[in-house]
């Protein structure tokens, strides 16, 4: 059910100057920068910090995760001490990392601050289950309080894009191979970046609410439980129904990687900032935009994985559609050569992993006919 705009005032507004009293100290929550089903993201700031002007800022995400799932802590943690331990080789990955201040999950007491945030998470107006959403799960109200990251939106030039997205990559793949953990949830809003004091950009993989520590048996059987992901950027093994649903693996969370970029490049665009800006280009979604059907609510998931897998395969109809330079924004034609191979790779593996699902088909349904014919 989509959001009334009177209804998401009242919810942008609902924490506003709240406070919240936390074994890390108490903070007092301001504006909603980000939110999905049983998730807020909102700016916040130490309740002392009036007496620190150097105080850094600040976001707070409070959400309703199954009590089962692995706290997101725990995996930044682990990964950053596996960094530690290797030594220089992967030192480089600190700067990929978020930093997590404090992490809780509180208990709801009847009348209480918690209790109250709870409500507003559980009945949201907005929130919408998944397809084979596990509504009866145990869940916990969880606190994470964690260095303010920037989101990927807010880059001025396509140079900085390309570092980002570089950064974003390496730091996946080295998450899978050497703490083995898996992202699972590849969306825009997860890819942010940060500057360094000599304001050089790196690009960061935020949000693990979702991910899986491969080496942990039980946290897998956890996420194994529900399909995961923001479904415009999910691959399209993931969004089908199946008979045994498969695992969530690397290669679905590089699908989602691919469609970030193209999502990015295909619906938004520079224009020249306002005169009494700082002079720097800011980024817009273009007018009607490609590829909106992808974020129409209304879809079924079965629907958007045909309508991806269409994209790859032509059977839209639409040439000129499929064809890089009239989907990418004149902001972006300079990375055509790259989404076009990302998209050549993908559709290839599209392609014969349907074949190979056909001739299994094929095999089962001889197997079947041959049995009929020798058994009557």
């Amino acid at each position: 059910m989509a959001i009334s705009s009177e209804a998401a005032r009242r919810s942008r507004n609902s924490f506003n100057g709240m406070t919240l009293d936390t074994r890390g100290g108490s903070f007092i929550f301001r504006k909603v920068l980000y939110r999905r089903p049983d998730l807020y993201v909102l700016k916040a700031q130490r309740a002392d910090a009036s007496l620190n002007v150097h105080a850094p800022p600040l976001v707070i995400k409070l959400s309703l995760p199954s009590a089962a799932r692995t706290p997101e802590e725990r995996l930044v943690n682990k990964a950053k001490a596996v960094a530690i331990d290797a030594g220089g080789d992967s030192h480089w990955v600190l700067q990929h990392l978020p930093s997590i201040l404090h992490s809780e999950d509180l208990p709801v007491i009847p009348g209480s601050t918690q209790a109250h945030v709870a409500e507003i998470l559980h009945n949201a107006s907005y929130n919408t289950c998944a397809e084979d959403c596990h509504c009866d799960e145990t869940r916990t109200l969880r606190i994470v309080v964690m260095e303010e990251l920037l989101p990927i939106d807010t880059l001025s030039n396509a140079s900085d894009f390309a570092q980002v997205f570089f950064d974003v990559l390496n730091c996946h793949k080295w998450l899978h191979d050497k703490p083995r953990i898996l992202h699972r949830d590849i969306s825009m809003s997860n890819i942010m970046y940060r500057f360094d004091d000599d304001h050089n950009v790196y690009g960061v993989l935020n949000d693990m609410d979702l991910s899986s520590d491969l080496n942990d048996l039980e946290d897998l059987k956890a996420t194994s439980l529900r399909r995961t992901g923001t479904p415009p950027f999910m691959a399209i093994d993931l969004l089908r129904k199946h008979s045994v649903q498969p695992d969530h693996i690397y290669r679905h969370d590089l699908e989602s990687l691919f469609y970030v970029m193209l999502i990015l490049f295909a619906r938004y665009e520079f224009i020249a900032a306002e005169p009494d800006d700082d002079g720097a280009e800011r980024l817009v979604k273009r007018l009607k935009a490609p590829l909106s059907e992808w974020f129409d609510p209304t879809l079924s998931w079965a629907t958007l994985a045909q309508k991806k897998n269409d994209f790859f395969t032509g059977a839209q109809g639409s040439g000129d559609l499929l064809h890089m330079n009239n989907i990418l924004s004149s902001s972006f034609r300079g990375f055509k050569p790259w989404i076009s191979r990302l998209k050549n790779a993908l559709e290839d593996g599209l392609v014969a992993r349907n074949r190979a699902l056909r001739e299994v088909e094929d095999s089962v349904f001889h197997f079947l006919r041959t049995d009929e014919e020798l058994w009557g």
